[in-house]
């Protein structure tokens, strides 16, 4: 009776263990589009991109940077929004200008890819 379980159990773990590997791997981002825009991106050089975007003023919320995935031409990125209370690791940590405290901006290596920024409701094209 208890081998029968066991195999049960691995056989659910088995079925489980792809799906959370492909929850980790999506992009997701905490912020709607209006609450983040205008998001700007512009090249520094070559090979480098700088993302710049508004951060609502929550109390218990932040964006500590983005997260993003190169899938052959296209480059996907999702800003982070993280309580205050927990750690939160980014692919990109952001950087406050003293000139513009609510607006972080993160420099990424770039190949030239098309970007999409990916929205708690939805995504868009944004560069180039």
């Amino acid at each position: 009776m208890t081998s029968g379980r066991t195999f049960t159990f691995r056989a659910i773990l088995l079925a489980i263990l792809p799906l959370t590997t492909w929850a980790e791997s999506t992009l997701l981002s905490g912020y709607a589009r209006d609450s983040v825009s205008p998001v700007q991106l512009s090249r520094t050089a070559e090979d480098r991109l700088k993302i710049q975007y508004s951060m609502p003023p929550e109390s218990l919320f932040h964006s500590p940077g983005i997260d993003f995935r190169i899938e052959g031409e296209v480059l996907r990125i999702a800003i982070r929004r993280c309580n205050i209370k927990e750690t939160c690791n980014v692919m990109a940590k952001a950087v406050i200008p003293p000139a513009e405290a609510w607006r972080p901006e993160v420099t990424i290596h770039y190949g030239g890819q098309k970007v999409i920024m990916m929205y708690a409701d939805g995504e868009e094209q944004v560069y180039p």
